[in-house]
């Protein structure tokens, strides 16, 4: 059993606390992972907070977006922009233009870049809302690879006649929030649901998206539940860059992307579909 872990970093909390919680996590464990990053917060009042204000103010700057970002570098994980500010991305990404899309972009790049000292060079859609100028946009800036869909296993994307040559990398099990969704699924025993989804066997194994707000603070005693499980028996956890390292380019298929409504999420997502013959 395989499984890839992208995480994503959403909001000040998410930064703050459940980064460095996942992070002890993981080092406890041993396993590596791949943390997306948004690099602007909104606070819950609606206000817009930018992140840097967040870098190196007050006395706890270990608290800063800042240093989770270096924490996760320097643990040794894999890092990745999780568009500018997620929450606008969410609302308005799917239905965005090319020049909306190429601003939220570059700010986003910017903003990553003055943070960690270098470009990113992966990327992925907040909650799985991208449109076709970002696909066009991620293989133009080089992106070794993307997480913008849900799916089953690594492709190249097509959206609105656009085909882009930078691989997706897709979610394919359920989030913990859709898991509890579900009236028979509790937090007690929503780790033995994720796992029997886990077990489904895929080319390249699973990826779990994991909310460091969520499974970072609230669900930490269930991400460690995964972890067990998923390690046990000769399993290995990994990240996103291991599943791109093992992809033949050329022989990677070409799929469409459409949008799927998921069980116990308000809003569809972007999702791996029907093969294309080129």
């Amino acid at each position: 059993m395989r499984i890839a872990l992208k995480i994503d970093v959403a909001t000040e909390r998410a930064a703050t606390t459940g980064v460095p919680n996942l992070l002890d996590l993981l080092s406890q464990y041993e396993v590596n992972a791949t943390f997306f990053f948004a690099v602007e917060f909104r606070r819950s009042q609606g206000l817009v907070r930018r992140a840097a204000s967040l870098f190196g103010r007050g006395d706890d700057a270990k608290g800063s977006l800042e240093s989770a970002m270096r924490a996760v570098m320097e643990a040794g994980h894999e890092i990745g922009l999780l568009g500018y500010e997620a929450d606008s991305w969410r609302k308005q990404a799917a239905y965005a233009d090319a020049d909306w899309t190429r601003y939220q972009l570059a700010l986003g790049m910017e903003r990553f870049e003055a943070i960690v000292g270098q470009p990113p060079d992966r990327f992925a859609a907040p909650y799985w809302q991208p449109n076709a100028h970002l696909l066009g946009m991620e293989e133009r800036r080089g992106f070794s690879f993307a997480s913008d869909v849900r799916g089953k296993f690594p492709f190249y994307p097509q959206l609105h006649n656009i085909v882009s040559r930078c691989p997706q990398i897709p979610t394919t099990l359920p989030t913990l929030s859709e898991m509890l969704a579900q009236s028979d699924v509790t937090p007690s025993n929503v780790h033995e649901y994720l796992y029997a989804e886990s077990r489904h066997l895929l080319p390249h194994g699973h990826v779990y998206s994991v909310d460091a707000e969520a499974e970072g603070i609230e669900y930490l005693e269930v991400m460690e539940k995964l972890l067990v499980m998923w390690k046990g028996q000769e399993g290995s956890i990994r990240a996103l860059g291991d599943i791109r390292a093992e992809l033949d380019l050329e022989k990677l298929p070409v799929h469409q992307i459409g949008w799927t409504q998921v069980p116990g999420r308000e809003e569809p997502v972007a999702a791996q579909s029907l093969p294309v013959e080129l």
